[in-house]
């Protein structure tokens, strides 16, 4: 009986091992064969895109986006931009000061739906190849690496619906994090060469120009994103290379407009309501952050940690190990950095991981690039986890389809009771609350209210 199963082991190993074999020459004529591989490269990416805007197609408005349909503040719905402009002055006063990704929130629900659709799935593949590129630096294209990237964010982005498919979730942390990632994309870049003064001078304006524009997106990741960049000044420092004067710029402009957006007279007329900072407030705060950290982060960690290890005995070159693990270092520390930003905030949203769940992809994608591919091992490993996540991919997909569909199908629902309701003269309707998923955004308490003025009657919850 013990030899039977043990020739059946035997069997199963020999099976593994020849499917290992086949996939890696298969793998191997792809990458060879030029015309092959960028056809690879072509079906993958539409494959995503196509993916991440049926999502978005799917998603109906709810929550904050029946609030950003009009001028803040105000009972008028948003027209033109004069208006979007007037709503954010009205919101930088009355309640925060992320202008930048609110306004963007603003001109997506101005616009047709599919147009919105649209953009929001070009920045959301805009993203995933500022990671991409944020991980490889200057070396060889990937294919394997982009797939992975993409099944990276979608298993461990907490919340995928609250920031990538929900559009007030999605401009302010998709669109702000592509704004970070576009901005410190040169400090990832350089590598201490010597540009031209008037080259020097229009990426510096440039750079101040986006500088600014990159901190005034989010508090927790422009904070962490401003540490990156004079992490990687110390970084040129280390080296003996010298600090280009884009660098310098690009930072000062960024240190602008986080200032701009954490002090907003509206951060200060919420920060009063709060009531004052005290020792044990402090304390609980920081406790939360790290659990929240370590119970929405856990698994990532767990493979950041993996990466080191795994990197430590599988590199490709001992002159490159140091620089490797300084990039990667550099990526997280900033994650870490921008959970403890979050005990300046009374709460802490899942989806304020957002991007400190990009700096750890991004650090640990940085190990992972730099393995030593020519040994066996590292070849069966990245053929296992990309086999495992394109299965985890396709039954998750298809939950979060079905997820996403039936909320559609409430808010359809509700809308002929409401029609209904207004014909016959009814002065309020009643529908349960929806709680969300991990796959779309559910309503908050007061998203009854905003529904009430979008739709113009009463709605209750119950």
């Amino acid at each position: 009986m013990n030899t039977h199963k043990a020739d059946i082991f035997d069997k199963g190993l020999a099976l593994l091992k020849n499917a290992y074999h086949k996939a890696d020459r298969v793998s191997m004529s792809m990458t060879e064969n030029k015309a092959r591989y960028t056809i690879c490269w072509i079906i993958v990416i539409v494959s995503v895109f196509g993916a991440i805007l049926f999502l978005n197609i799917l998603t109906p408005l709810i929550s904050d986006d029946f609030a950003y349909l009009f001028i803040y503040g105000e009972q008028v719905r948003a027209q033109t931009l004069s208006d979007i402009v007037q709503s954010q002055v009205n919101h930088y006063y009355m309640w925060g000061g992320r202008s930048v990704v609110h306004f963007i929130a603003q001109v997506l629900l101005l616009l047709p739906a599919f147009v919105a659709d649209l953009l929001n799935t070009l920045i959301y593949m805009g993203y995933i190849f500022l990671i991409y590129l944020h991980i490889k630096g200057r070396g060889k294209h990937s294919l394997s690496l982009f797939i992975l990237i993409n099944l990276a964010v979608w298993f461990f982005q907490p919340v995928i619906g609250d920031t990538i498919f929900w559009i007030t979730g999605a401009a302010n942390y998709l669109w702000g994090t592509f704004f970070i990632l576009l901005f410190l994309l040169p400090y990832r870049m350089y590598k201490g060469k010597a540009v031209p003064p008037v080259t020097n001078l229009l990426a510096s304006a440039g750079m101040l120009i986006l500088g600014v524009l990159a901190g005034w997106t989010n508090e927790n990741t422009a904070g962490a994103m401003i540490l990156i960049a004079i992490l990687f000044i110390f970084y040129y420092h280390s080296q003996k290379w010298k600090f280009p004067v884009w660098a310098l710029v690009g930072l000062a402009g960024g240190i602008a407009g986080f200032l701009i957006m954490i002090l907003a007279p509206g951060n200060f007329e919420r920060a009063g309501e709060a009531g004052p900072m005290t020792l044990f407030l402090l304390g609980y705060r920081l406790f939360n952050s790290t659990f929240t950290y370590f119970y929405y982060c856990g698994p990532l960690i767990l493979v950041c940690l993996a990466m080191i290890i795994l990197y430590r005995h599988n590199h490709r070159s001992a002159v490159e190990q140091k620089m490797v693990f300084s990039y990667t270092l550099i990526y997280y520390i900033a994650a870490i950095a921008g959970v403890y930003a979050m005990i300046l905030s009374p709460t802490f949203p899942r989806r304020a991981l957002f991007g400190v769940v990009t700096f750890m992809i991004t650090g640990a994608g940085i190990l992972w690039y730099n393995i030593n591919y020519s040994l066996s091992f590292a070849k069966q490993l990245r053929l296992s986890v990309l086999f495992i996540g394109l299965l985890g991919f396709g039954f998750t997909f298809y939950l979060a389809t079905k997820q996403i569909d039936e909320y559609r199908k409430i808010v359809t629902e509700r809308e002929v009771v409401i029609r209904q309701a207004k014909n016959e003269g009814r002065p309020a309707c009643e529908f349960t609350r929806y709680d969300g998923s991990i796959y779309i955004h559910g309503e908050d308490p007061f998203s009854a209210v905003l529904m009430s003025r979008y739709y113009g009657i009463k709605i209750e919850f119950k």
